[in-house]
């Protein structure tokens, strides 16, 4: 009797998957994405495993990894080692990445993070644990670029958002913010927080949603050239989108605003130019950047004439701007119309009939 053969798939075979030993982490495994307020921690193992793990506000000497394991589980007391977060990941398989987020942290403490894979087949180990320091980023720092336009080096407040910290492979928008004459600093000094500018109003601890970067200035009139290295060193050093570049100026830095679109008027998506004044005979060539202007009705030190008339001749153009520019004038008196544009909580809403305004979500519009 001939024996008929079959045709047995792979799949078909039973196969024994089961895997005995220490499992490892897989290449670039734990990631540690650490912003300014928030922490996000991301597992990967070559295998299917148990993951415990401890953020603590102290560095913390374990006795065994089994200490480790029994705190993680809360199986021991732990009322001594000041933890943040922590638990257990049940079987994270190598095609997947598990995440844990960390959230309300505290600026300027240092947190530690321990974490050991066990295979749950025979309970072996990693041979060591998994320890980093995690140092949170100060939200907003000093840094600095070399000026061609001014030869000079050129220090900068770089504020820095805590997604964009977190996940640089993404891009993100920025604002790009210039100071008035109140605002000048002799070379090598930083005078910019200060007079409710946007950089002091995230100096006192108010988030944006979008980078910024304050870079000062040491003459009375911007350079728009030099603004222009701001805009590439932003680019070049930082996450951010070149589609979302955004500019806000008070006083002189809102004169520089006006200026600097007319020099460069395709790199802006939007701007804010607020107590300036602008060239209103090249008003057509930025009638496409939206714009919004904002200037106090009696200004003794800039005219509102300034603000009125770029506005109006920017809507006098034919064809006319793909957006409206906007002018909002606060029917009161005084120089400084910015504290209360950068800020919807200040006080200074009060002294005007106006509602308060969030300019960063009409930045995010374009």
């Amino acid at each position: 009797m001939d024996e008929v053969a079959q045709d047995v798939t792979e799949e078909e075979i039973p196969q024994d998957t089961t895997y005995y030993g220490a499992v490892i982490w897989q290449e670039g495994f734990p990631k540690v994405r650490i912003g300014t307020y928030t922490t996000d921690i991301e597992f990967s193992i070559d295998q299917a495993a148990t993951i415990y793990y401890l953020v603590a506000e102290a560095s913390i000497s374990f006795e065994s990894a089994d200490q480790l394991i029994a705190i993680a589980k809360e199986a021991t007391t732990s009322d001594t080692l000041s933890l943040v977060s922590r638990g257990m990941i049940d079987e994270p398989l190598a095609t997947e990445i598990r995440s844990i987020s960390i959230n309300d942290l505290t600026a300027g403490v240092d947190y530690f993070l321990y974490a050991i894979a066990e295979n749950p087949n025979d309970s072996i180990l990693q041979e060591a644990i998994f320890t980093q320091e995690l140092a949170l980023v100060e939200r907003q720092q000093v840094f600095t670029y070399a000026s061609t336009a001014e030869d000079r080096e050129v220090l900068y407040l770089a504020y820095q958002t805590d997604e964009g910290l977190k996940y640089p492979e993404e891009k993100y928008p920025a604002i790009i913010f210039m100071g008035g004459n109140g605002e000048r600093a002799a070379q090598g000094e930083i005078n910019i927080v200060r007079n409710g500018s946007l950089a002091q109003f995230i100096d006192k601890g108010n988030d944006v949603p979008m980078f910024v970067f304050s870079p000062q200035h040491i003459k009375n009139t911007w350079n728009t050239s030099l603004i222009h290295e701001m805009v590439e060193e932003a680019l070049k050093n930082y996450p951010i989108d070149e589609n979302k570049i955004y500019m806000t100026g008070i006083s002189g830095g809102g004169i520089g605003t006006w200026n600097y679109a007319v020099d460069h008027p395709d790199v802006l998506a939007a701007m804010i130019p607020i107590s300036g004044d602008g060239r209103d005979g090249r008003a057509c060539d930025i009638k496409d950047i939206p714009t919004w202007a904002f200037h106090n009705s009696s200004d003794g030190i800039v005219s509102p004439n300034g603000s009125i008339n770029m506005v109006n001749a920017m809507n006098a153009c034919s064809p006319a701007p793909t957006t409206e520019p906007l002018l909002t004038l606060f029917d009161d008196s005084g120089h400084n119309a910015w504290r209360r544009v950068y800020d919807a909580n200040h006080p200074d809403w009060g002294k005007t009939a106006t509602d308060p305004v969030d300019i960063y979500s009409w930045f995010l519009q374009f």
